[in-house]
């Protein structure tokens, strides 16, 4: 018997966090049904665990309740290059395309390199790869459309030098497909004449596109593109007449010659942080990116002896376009909320129902402007939830099962994720052609890992936190990665406590320098996870908030690896990768960093001996008489686990550092993280090595600073136990007591 896994109902919001009083937009596409309810709601805990805390939402009172039309809205996936129509592309009759090109799926449809034109109606032209994966000119008079292919097929991931031209006096096309490494047995290379219609006219007043071909418009006025390129194209030139050899080599320079027959000279390798790209042919077409296609990435020129694409751009002059990338899924405003003036900091979400049908869209909620604050600031992860938005990694990774121990059972959600690929990929994913998704956006429906009701990861997990903080009745506001990257320690600088989630893996320099400015000041810092800041990270320049990137370079924990020489952002020019690897590991923050993984079933805190005497340390386990802390629990049956972070004097734990207690109970299937093996051997896992474990520690700094840190994924989801009444919930009420208090922490 099967389940009903569709969703006929989705949304996003055009902002993650929002002050109260000011307005933020719902985007909601509606299936089957005319009209959907919608209602805010405070999000308490976000998943139902039977054996913890239960599912819990609040309904808020606001002016935008009520029932509203629906309408399914449209998800176009893919990225391209758009060049602005011009009177210098509308005189275009005879011409030469030419550009190095290297594909990555050939022979998987047809797919664009440059087009012109409006449909099989419409005159226009198309420089493709074939069904074949072959060069091929596509030439349409209005009537018909007549295609010239070299009949040989581009190899996958090689560079490729490709032209083609048309002569409109004489109708002769022709093709030159020169590989840059030739094989025996493999050689692609072809040169062919052939006919098309003669004096074909073109259509006036439209777009040049790159790595896709406009074949019509939807009702909503937005193109509709088809034969998405996937593949890189680097140095693409466009002249107004048939370039004969020698041209083409002048043409094909960095810096192309300049000439009344070149219409445009793109250059890839400018304005690598941002969505344009300029024309250097004089006449001034310059082009935009739809859909973040990937910037900084070796183009033809790259010959390995700079990784670096701000010292060497030119080796930086390609672009890799996807078929399944996404940015901006486009979709008009449904609902418009004014957050009510005095409504309460926190996590709320839209809730919207339509017969059976339910989404949720989650935001957050900072004080109001001038607003009273709470001594205590939750931290949400938004970069971190948008770096997992969507991802699909059960289902396609090869080995998931191996890795989890145990066979795994699929949710709804994966499995509607799996069937909507349009929805757009998290940084956990590969596109189709095997390359490692580096941009990941909010700006599209997210069905996994930013949003309730569903596993327990990410932001679900972290509800764990702030229920358990609401159960107790800690008063606290909601501060979000997005404050820290763009305010600072401003946006910190008033609270006596931060306290994250479960996972705060992801961090740009911006939020690491504001974190390491607020301790510095005297800040306290309760880190109630693992794995965190753990990957550097980058947010677009142009669009703010809206879309991060990750460089997956040398070492860590990553599900794809980035290609030799592609290690630095395209958004900042940093280095990515890991913290720990760029000269700063989390031990350095918050005096623990990532040791272990594993995802089968959790362990369990074990108080290091004397650790209850030591007077520094006794009254983190006031009314706490058990030797074992947290040995059960919702995620995994204990406390320590999924991910585990460690001391380490060597990578910056500060040598006073309490380790308060150690994790134990870990199976073969925890093994060490690998950025902490130089060279492989038997002996990494949970039942053989000693570093297969989580530090729980505290420590304080000589600004009066204090740190307490978990060390472990799991331990958030331990917390609702037995209606809050357990030792990890106990002790974490110890120290977040304390911290928020204005006393000198011992």
């Amino acid at each position: 018997m099967g389940f009903d896994y569709q969703r006929r109902i989705l949304g996003y919001a055009d902002r993650i966090s929002v002050r109260a009083g000011e307005d933020v937009e719902f985007k909601i596409s509606l299936e089957g049904q005319d009209t959907f309810d919608f209602k805010i709601v405070r999000v308490v805990c976000g998943v139902e665990t039977p054996r913890g805390a239960p599912y819990k939402e609040v309904e808020i009172e606001t002016a935008a309740d009520g029932a509203y039309p629906g309408r399914a809205q449209r998800i176009d996936a893919g990225s391209y290059a758009v060049v602005p129509a011009a009177l210098v592309l509308d005189r275009l009759r005879s011409f030469t395309f030419q550009a190095y090109v290297m594909p990555t799926l050939p022979g998987d449809g047809r797919q664009t390199l440059i087009s012109r034109g409006s449909g099989p109606k419409r005159p226009g032209f198309a420089v493709i790869l074939d069904g074949d994966g072959a060069l091929a000119l596509m030439i349409s008079d209005g009537n018909e459309i007549k295609t010239v292919s070299t009949g040989i097929s581009m190899l996958p991931w090689k560079w490729a030098f490709v032209s083609a031209s048309y002569d409109a006096e004489t109708g002769e096309v022709e093709l030159w497909q020169e590989p840059d490494e030739r094989y025996v047995e493999a050689d692609s290379t072809a040169h062919v004449y052939g006919e098309a219609p003669k004096g074909a006219t073109f259509a006036a007043d439209h777009d040049l596109h790159l790595a896709a071909w406009q074949v019509g418009w939807h009702e909503d006025g937005r193109p509709r593109m088809a034969g998405l390129f996937n593949g890189r194209i680097d140095s693409p030139r466009l002249a107004d007449k048939v370039v004969i050899c020698h041209e083409m080599s002048k043409l094909a320079r960095q810096n192309p010659v300049k000439a009344d027959w070149v219409v445009g000279a793109w250059d890839f390798s400018r304005d690598i942080p941002t969505s344009t790209f300029p024309d250097l042919s004089g006449n001034n077409l310059h082009g935009h990116l739809v859909n973040l296609p990937t910037r900084a990435v070796t183009g033809y020129h790259w010959d390995s002896s700079c990784h670096d694409w701000t010292r060497k751009p030119g080796h930086y002059g390609a672009i890799h376009f996807h078929d399944d990338d996404l940015y901006d899924a486009g979709w008009e405003t449904t609902v418009t909320l004014t957050v009510p003036a005095d409504l309460k900091s926190g996590i709320y979400a839209a809730r919207c129902r339509a017969g059976d049908d339910e989404c949720y869209v989650p935001f957050y909620v900072r004080p109001a402007a001038g607003a009273k604050k709470a001594r205590i600031a939750f931290l949400g992860s938004t970069a971190t939830y948008m770096a997992y938005s969507n991802n699909h990694w059960q289902l396609d990774e090869e080995k998931a099962e191996v890795k989890r121990g145990r066979i795994i059972a699929y949710t709804g959600d994966e499995m509607f994720l799996h069937e909507r690929r349009d929805l757009g990929l998290s940084t956990y994913d590969t596109h189709r052609d095997g390359s490692g998704s580096i941009y990941s956006s909010r700006l599209r429906p997210i069905v996994l890992n930013f949003n309730v009701k569903s596993i327990i990861w990410s932001f679900n997990a972290d509800t764990h936190v702030t229920d358990w903080m609401e159960a107790m009745g800690f008063d606290f506001d909601v501060v979000t990665d997005e404050e820290i990257h763009y305010e600072g320690v401003e946006a910190l600088a008033d609270y006596n406590v931060i306290v994250t989630g479960a996972h705060p893996e992801y961090w740009t320099t911006e939020m690491w320098d504001a974190l390491t400015t607020y301790l510095d000041g005297g800040g306290r810092m309760m880190y109630l996870g693992g794995n965190g800041f753990y990957w550097r990270i980058g947010y677009h320049p142009e669009h703010p908030g809206t879309a991060i990137e990750i460089r997956r370079a040398e070492s860590g924990a990553r599900f794809w690896a980035s290609r030799p020489g592609e290690y630095y952002q395209s958004f900042t020019g940093e280095m990515g990768g890991l913290w720990k690897r760029i000269g700063k590991p989390p031990q350095s923050l918050v005096g623990i960093g990532t040791f272990a993984t594993g995802f089968d079933r959790c362990g369990w805190f074990v108080k290091e001996p004397g650790v209850a005497e030591n007077p520094r340390a006794a009254w983190v386990f006031e009314g706490i008489d058990d030797e074992v802390i947290g040995d059960f629990g919702v995620l995994g049956d204990g406390a320590a686990g999924i991910e585990l972070d460690g001391v380490d004097e060597s990578l910056g734990s500060p040598p006073d550092t309490i380790v308060l207690a150690r994790s134990t109970g870990h199976s073969a299937y925890y093994m060490q993280s690998p950025d902490e093996i130089v060279f492989n051997h038997a002996a990494v896992t949970g039942d053989t090595n000693e570093r297969v474990r989580a530090d729980m520690i505290y420590s304080t700094l000589p600004s009066g600073a204090g740190v307490f840190a978990t060390g472990s994924i799991s331990w958030a989801a331990s917390l609702g136990w037995n209606g809050y009444d357990n030792n990890v919930a106990k002790l974490t009420g110890n120290v977040l007591r304390r911290f928020e208090a204005d006393e000198a922490l011992p």
